[in-house]
């Protein structure tokens, strides 16, 4: 999700920089000089992440030696995979008579977005000896029957989990500067919105002892989720040279999260049909997620006009969305409840690194 709200952060052409406000970032070193040269000016930034998703357990379930009762998924995983993100930025610097404003001076609006996207697959196995093996398929129907595992008749499991992921944002931003000595500070605020969607794939196969036949699950789950939020920020820059500034800043902020979730699932047992079952369910939940981002960067100022920056950090989300497996109470083929797989929102930490430009356009300001 990303879900995730994290963001990316654009630098300005004055002295300080800006963030974004999502999942995932940008970093905002401010360029060296602290007086606009110019009312407007625009940023491109690219990045390469890291994201890290709430794990994901469903498939083939444990149970305990007696009386079988639920011990959990047989094989989680916890997705984490690398992809690009793209964003940009349009900003304009408040005329004279409106720019020391509370924001500070240079006091300037902005609107821009990204997008990001990221894809993988993990392959894993896993063998138990302790107990048993059930199915229950998402609706919470199944775990009627199983079969037994052992140190003689190991239950050894073959898993395949692909992901894709995908990530959007839009923004509106005020900033200002204030100098304190070598230092300049620039405080923020923004209103975002935007979403994201998580698509996911299992494949599954379980051997028991030496029996030849596997039974097999699949699982296809897709979780989009909308955010709106606000957030505030604090960038700090100080001058290196007249052409090289350092910067070190973050913000934090609440969104309103909005997910759903469909999904489908498959077991398939040509041993004994003991662990078959299909069925599909769709479901949504709300949140209110807290997210952060935290960036460092420095700013080479090559021309008036022009400002390339480096820059790397971490955004933290509260929240992220989900798939939370089913589960059972009772024994094995004596179930006393049952509970459907259903969205879970989880705190992930994702982390970013990349380059943008900044350019000056317009007519100078007075």
């Amino acid at each position: 999700m990303k879900n995730l709200l994290l963001g990316l952060v654009f630098s300005t052409c004055a002295s300080a920089a800006t963030a974004a406000d999502a999942p995932t970032p940008v970093y905002k070193a401010p360029p060296p000089n602290a007086a606009p040269t110019s009312d407007w000016y625009v940023s491109f930034d690219g990045a390469w992440q890291r994201v890290n998703l709430p794990d994901y357990g469903l498939g083939f379930r444990r149970v305990t030696v007696s009386p079988f009762t639920d011990a959990g998924p047989f094989q989680k995983f916890r997705p984490s995979f690398d992809g690009p993100l793209f964003g940009g930025t349009l900003g304009y610097f408040l005329p004279p008579a409106l720019s020391n404003t509370l924001f500070g001076s240079n006091s300037r609006l902005e609107i821009g977005g990204y997008y990001s996207r990221a894809s993988g697959s993990a392959s894993g196995t896993a063998a138990y000896t302790g107990g048993g093996v059930a199915t229950q398929t998402l609706n919470g129907a199944g775990a009627n029957g199983g079969w037994v595992c052992s140190p003689t008749q190991i239950c050894t499991t073959n898993s395949n989990l692909s992901t894709k992921y995908s990530d959007w944002r839009l923004y509106g931003r005020i900033a200002g500067d204030y100098r304190f000595g070598a230092i300049l500070a620039t405080p923020s605020f923004a209103v975002f919105g935007g979403a994201t969607r998580t698509d996911q794939t299992l494949a599954q196969d379980i051997q028991i002892a030496q029996v030849p036949a596997h039974p097999t699950y699949g699982a296809s789950t897709s979780l989009p989720s909308t955010d709106v939020g606000a957030r505030v920020g604090l960038d700090l820059t100080v001058d290196v040279t007249p052409a090289v500034a350092l910067g070190l800043g973050g913000w934090g902020g609440f969104a309103r999260r909005y997910a759903s979730l469909s999904a489908t699932d498959l077991a398939v047992d040509p041993i004994g049909n003991l662990i078959a079952g299909a069925s599909a369910i769709s479901n949504s939940a709300s949140a209110t997620a807290f997210v952060g981002n935290a960036e460092a960067g420095v700013a080479f100022k090559w021309f008036p006009a022009l400002t390339v920056r480096g820059f790397a950090g971490l955004n933290y989300d509260s929240k992220v969305p989900g798939v939370a497996s089913s589960s059972f109470i009772g024994g094995v083929g004596g179930v006393t409840s049952r509970t459907p797989a259903s969205i879970s929102f989880n705190a992930e930490t994702s982390y970013f690194a990349g380059a943008g430009v900044t350019w000056t356009l317009g007519s100078a300001t007075p």
